[in-house]
């Protein structure tokens, strides 16, 4: 089964999903968390979430952030998800699009990518394409699972049947893939319960 029909089957079941409660949920939580320290109430933005999903994150930001004016931007490749997101809300731009066929004219001051990445087969070329589409000194919030340990990579092998493959990489992966394209600037572990395997965010900034 393609990723596509898999998230597809998923849409309508996403927010149920066990996950919710200990890896999606905590991870929008702490996006927010880091956008809190970054983005300037006097000034506009314009944010794009690659892989939203049902549009939680976009909900989210805009509940945090509603006397802030920032424009939003929804992608997914599955339909039957954003057709889910544009239900909900009507304002935000949500558009159709895996991360290779997608592009656009409009340059970011934010990319988020939360728990897609895995699932991206050229992981260096999504990275670059994501440096060109960041205005200058534009920021990139990058969050996974990360299998780091014997543990993580069991996890994730189980978690590989319900939603298809995917590469999960390491902190020492992220870090050698992105040090000629962006600035590493943080990374915080997200860990919600023991048993979770490791869920990273990486805050990095774009380089010129």
């Amino acid at each position: 089964m393609s990723n596509i029909k898999v998230w597809d089957f998923w849409a309508n079941k996403y927010e149920g999903l066990w996950v919710q409660k200990y890896s999606l949920a905590p991870t929008r939580r702490d996006i927010i968390k880091e956008l809190k320290s970054i983005l300037n109430i006097d000034k506009s933005y314009s944010i794009l979430d690659m892989g939203c999903g049902t549009g939680q994150l976009i909900t989210d930001m805009k509940n945090e952030f509603k006397d802030y004016n920032i424009k939003y931007t929804g992608v997914d490749l599955s339909g039957e998800m954003i057709k889910l997101a544009k239900s909900k809300d009507s304002e935000t731009t949500y558009i159709v699009s895996s991360i290779d066929d997608f592009h656009i004219e409009e340059k970011f001051d934010i990319i988020i990518c939360t728990h897609s990445f895995p699932y991206y087969q050229d992981k260096i070329a999504s990275l670059k394409k994501f440096h060109t589409m960041l205005k200058s000194s534009g920021t990139l919030l990058l969050a996974q699972a990360s299998a780091n340990t014997v543990y993580d990579h069991i996890a994730m092998f189980f978690v590989k049947f319900t939603t298809g493959s995917a590469i999960y990489p390491s902190i020492k992966d992220i870090r050698n893939i992105t040090k000629d394209i962006f600035i590493l600037l943080k990374i915080h572990k997200i860990k919600e319960k023991w048993y979770m395997p490791t869920i990273c965010l990486f805050l990095l900034n774009k380089e010129e």
